[in-house]
């Protein structure tokens, strides 16, 4: 259990941050735009990309020592590098021009448009494969289970919440001070999570010399 919540913490962290993606969503709510099926959308994405990550690249470079000593540094840097992107972020928070004259599309082709915010996202595919890739290496096939589990559960709660919320918070939303929060509270995960996969990283070092 305990596995699942810091998967939860460490995804919720990630997918909370200010990025394309939520604000697409949070417009889409804000107009009523089908948003049930963006929100399934967005979660359908995340659970296949996390599971290539967790099971797929993340388990065939755990049988190679160096490539996941590699791999635990650089998930590292990068979620140290995000942490330093959200306290930075959380400085500069600035009002999002979020324009409510926009107009409602067809679910076809809002769907393509979630589609395409997503999966032409780097960032999309840093938080899923590698950051939580390499996250998922210190665990064994049940406890990558459970860490999965709890990655899909932080993804369901945060974009459900995001879309659901969006149209009544959506003065608040368009405040920077809640955006600073946000930010604030993801930069502080993302300095734990990296200080714990350094340490990681240094006993698979003293383990594999």
């Amino acid at each position: 259990m305990d596995i699942a919540i810091t998967g939860f913490l460490l995804a919720f962290s990630l997918f909370a941050g200010i990025g394309a993606q939520n604000i697409f969503v949070l417009k889409q709510g804000i107009m009523k735009n089908h948003i049930l099926w963006v929100c399934l959308c967005c979660i359908a994405c995340d659970i296949i990309l996390v599971n290539l990550g967790i099971f797929g690249v993340g388990e065939l470079i755990s049988k190679n020592k160096i490539f996941m000593i590699l791999l635990g540094v650089i998930g590292a840097l990068f979620v140290f590098s995000y942490g330093l992107f959200s306290l930075k972020s959380a400085f500069e928070a600035k009002s999002f021009n979020l324009s409510f004259a926009d107009k409602k599309h067809s679910l076809k082709k809002t769907l393509l448009q979630t589609l395409t915010i997503t999966l032409i996202n780097p960032h999309v595919y840093l938080d899923t494969i590698v950051i939580l890739g390499a996250n998922s290496l210190r665990y064994d096939f049940s406890e990558k289970a459970f860490f999965s589990l709890g990655i899909i559960s932080a993804s369901c709660a945060w974009f459900l919440c995001l879309g659901f919320a969006s149209f009544k918070a959506s003065e608040f939303f368009k405040k920077p001070l809640s955006w600073v929060i946000v930010n604030l509270l993801s930069a502080g995960v993302m300095f734990f999570i990296a200080y714990g996969l350094f340490i990681f990283v240094l006993e698979e070092i003293k383990l594999y010399f």
